[in-house]
């Protein structure tokens, strides 16, 4: 959206600097070159780039500060303005239900008569599509209402990578505290755009090659993906008393924690404090985790978050997943699918396969291999399973659930 508001502001500028609609920038140009110098310096405007196409960069920005700075001073841009505010200056006469509608509609066709007049091309503003107010942060939670009916709280918690734990903990203080018995929990991210992956390549977390990036293998960087993942926790007493069944794990508890160090590189104490406070709300000792869960994003912070799990296990090393070479990287909604994947294979004693094989773990990785699960599914005993996400900012979300002692039965 930004991009096209910026195209179409430089199509309006250029329009109204037009020799026919700008005397005063014509006058400008066609006087001698002592006389141009002399009302440049006392208009204060920027020197001249010329029309023809910018060869470089720094070119271009010269010709988009030229055309800012004479478009106001566009006499026939004024003209338009004068007129376009006595359309827009129309107000709403009798009933206001009734009259609304015909007001826009008689606006919008006055605005279309004077842009044909004109000759003009679509105005910067008209370029901006309305849409651009539903992405504020609290729309998709109003959306979720909307569709569910839902008239209980509603609102988006914003913690980047780790956005889905983050949601869940303040689902499950909302059931806890007998504010509700249910949330809808939901986390999405839009297909990749030209912004997100170049911002990603400037902060070098990206893999440039085209081949897609396994957590634990030659840690080039991340894919960048979207989508969306919803879920409804909801009081397991109060659910199963109406016939219903619980689906995947029992959430024991939700740690979160902030870095308070660096935007992009995960620290050892927040992601180590996230996984503690969740273990102790929970009432697990570290030796019960019998699967843990990755952030791993297929960059050097995958051996430090290795390390940071085994500080806080101890010597028991559960069974590790990474699925970020499987779903690629979602910035909100990847702890939504990978506690999706893990919750739902775990819940019936497996863990699905992960898409790297032994032999391309790297080096400094291949002495876990035994812990790592690969591309063969692996079955297991136990029932309590970890999962962390490390969110940009320094965000950490750790889950803790349980598999339920008897399908159907709270534990």
């Amino acid at each position: 959206i930004s991009l096209e508001y910026e195209r179409a502001q430089r199509f309006w500028n250029r329009f109204w600097c037009r020799p026919e609609h700008n005397p005063e920038l014509a006058a400008f140009r066609s006087a001698a070159p002592e006389e141009r110098e002399r009302l440049r310096a006392q208009l204060g405007c920027p020197e001249d780039p010329g029309d023809e196409q910018a060869q470089d960069e720094e070119h271009e920005l010269a010709q988009l500060a030229w055309y800012a700075f004479w478009v106001e001073r566009s006499e026939a841009l004024h003209k338009y303005l004068e007129e376009l505010r006595q359309i827009e200056s129309e107000g709403i006469e009798g009933d206001i239900e009734t009259g609304k509608g015909h007001v826009i509609r008689r606006k919008v066709a006055a605005r279309k008569k004077l842009n044909t007049r004109w000759g003009c091309p679509r105005e910067p503003w008209s370029a901006v599509d309305p849409r651009v107010l539903w992405n504020i942060p609290n729309i998709p939670a109003a959306q979720i209402s909307m569709l569910g009916r839902i008239t209980g709280t509603s609102l988006a918690p914003i913690g980047a990578c780790a956005g889905f734990g983050t949601a869940l903990k303040l689902a499950q203080n909302a059931i806890r505290l007998g504010e509700a018995k249910a949330v809808v929990v939901g986390a999405t991210d839009p297909e990749p755009h030209a912004l997100s992956v170049g911002g990603f390549f400037g902060a070098r977390v990206i893999s440039q090659d085209g081949v897609v990036s396994k957590p634990f293998t030659a840690m080039r960087g991340t894919h960048i993906s979207g989508g969306a993942c919803v879920w409804i926790v909801g009081d397991a007493d109060h659910f199963m008393s109406r016939g219903m069944k619980p689906l995947g794990l029992e959430i024991l508890s939700v740690g979160t924690s902030s870095d308070a160090d660096h935007i992009i590189t995960p620290s050892a104490d927040g992601p180590r404090r996230a996984i503690r406070l969740a273990l102790e709300d929970a009432d697990v000792a570290p030796e019960e985790i019998t699967t843990w869960d990755m952030h791993a994003t297929a960059t050097p912070g995958d051996w430090a978050e290795l390390q940071n799990a085994f500080a806080v296990l101890g010597e028991h090393k559960p069974y590790f997943t990474a699925r970020k070479g499987s779903f690629g990287h979602g910035m909100s909604v990847c702890g939504g699918w990978e506690l999706t994947a893990q919750h739902l294979g775990f819940a019936k004693g497996v863990l699905h396969p992960v898409n790297f094989e032994e032999g391309e773990l790297h080096p400094d990785v291949q002495p876990y291999h035994d812990c790592l699960v690969r591309e063969g599914r692996a079955e297991l005993t136990g029932n309590v399973a970890g999962k962390i996400n490390m969110g940009v900012g320094g965000v950490n979300a750790c889950v803790i659930c349980r598999r339920w002692d008897e399908p159907g039965q709270p534990s």
